[in-house]
């Protein structure tokens, strides 16, 4: 019965498998495209690693998503806290810096204007890490690490509030005070941060973060550094950042033809696509055929196996009785012939 029902189970799990390769979607007169706009940025940046030199531009301030929830003082991803602000969770926002990327072959000067404009990029990780990064691997940065790691990311005051950067409208940062732990309930504005909003406009006008004079290769020079740490900004987020062509146009039908991101399982009106879905459906049919077919037979072997069990019982049964029948014989015989030498002697 086991073997039977192992079987059983892979034919089965073949069929299965068959349904799953032969019906995908497909189209006789279409091809079968995929939208990759949600993570294609990243295969739009050849342009980094052909560029002779990269320069960066200043944006502004931009109340951005965070990658750390731990450091930069949110609401844990959990309902502990309450299911109040539960939208909070998902959406914890902190000032982060606006920057934009110009690139060109030139490899002593690359100029900051719309034709040398690659892509706006958005940190993640705060204004204190980018301050760390310019000083660590910028040549002459106007600001290094000490000039944000005293900015207060969330911190309380003393007085029943907190602090932590912010935004101010014109897109400068601030210090403002809140109201809750996780600064999410804006009160006032603390500090204007003159020296260091000055400080940073001196990146507006753009600052270099690759040479190929100097940097050996683009993989370990300031503006991969940067982007590694940061994401495609775009007008949705703030209105100091660009949008690209590629998400301007992403959804629509031509940019995705346009960008060549074609999918292998696509169903064309080729040959080799009618020949694949023939296939699959003649071993649809085969397997299904051989699931029954080892099911009927598996039903005829055990009514076989029955009735032969059945035919040996009943003949030991009909032996055990004919041998009960014939000792009975015997003893009868034997008694009698007791009897009749007793009576003659």
């Amino acid at each position: 019965m086991k073997l039977v029902t192992q079987q059983r189970i892979k034919s089965l799990f073949g069929v299965l498998a068959i349904l799953q390769l032969s019906f995908r979607p497909t189209s006789a007169k279409k091809s079968y495209y995929v939208d990759t706009s949600v993570y294609g940025m990243s295969m739009q940046r050849d342009w980094m690693y052909e560029s002779g030199s990269i320069n960066m531009k200043y944006e502004g301030c931009v109340w951005g998503y965070v990658n750390d929830r731990e450091n930069m003082g949110c609401m844990e991803d959990e309902s502990g806290d309450g299911t109040t602000y539960w939208y909070m969770m998902a959406n914890c926002r902190r000032a982060q810096v606006a920057y934009s990327l110009y690139a060109s072959t030139n490899t002593q000067n690359t100029k900051c204007s719309s034709g040398n404009w690659k892509e706006s990029f958005v940190t993640k990780d705060g204004v204190a890490e980018f301050t760390y990064i310019m000083g660590t691997y910028g040549y002459n940065s106007p600001i290094s690490s000490n000039d944000g790691y005293n900015l207060p990311v969330c911190e309380a005051d003393g007085n029943g509030y907190y602090l932590s950067v912010g935004c101010s409208s014109s897109g400068t940062f601030t210090i403002d005070r809140f109201t809750d732990q996780y600064c999410m309930e804006y009160y006032d504005t603390y500090d204007k941060l003159k020296n260091f909003n000055y400080a940073m406009k001196s990146l507006s006008s753009c600052y270099n973060v690759y040479s190929s004079r100097v940097d050996e290769d683009v993989s370990y020079s300031l503006a991969n550094y940067l982007m590694q740490e940061s994401g495609t900004c775009s007008v949705n987020e703030s209105e100091h950042c660009s949008t690209t062509s590629f998400v301007k146009n992403s959804g629509s039908k031509s940019a995705r033809v346009s960008s060549g991101f074609r999918s292998s399982g696509g169903g064309g009106s080729t040959l080799s696509n009618q020949l694949k879905y023939g296939l699959g459906s003649v071993m649809l049919v085969g397997s299904v055929i051989m699931f029954f077919g080892i099911l009927f037979t598996n039903r005829k072997k055990r009514r076989a196996m029955m009735h032969r069990k059945y035919r040996k019982s009943s003949d030991k049964k009909r032996s055990k009785s004919s041998r009960g029948g014939s000792s009975g014989k015997k003893r009868s015989s034997s008694s009698g012939r007791k009897n009749s030498s007793g009576v003659f002697a």
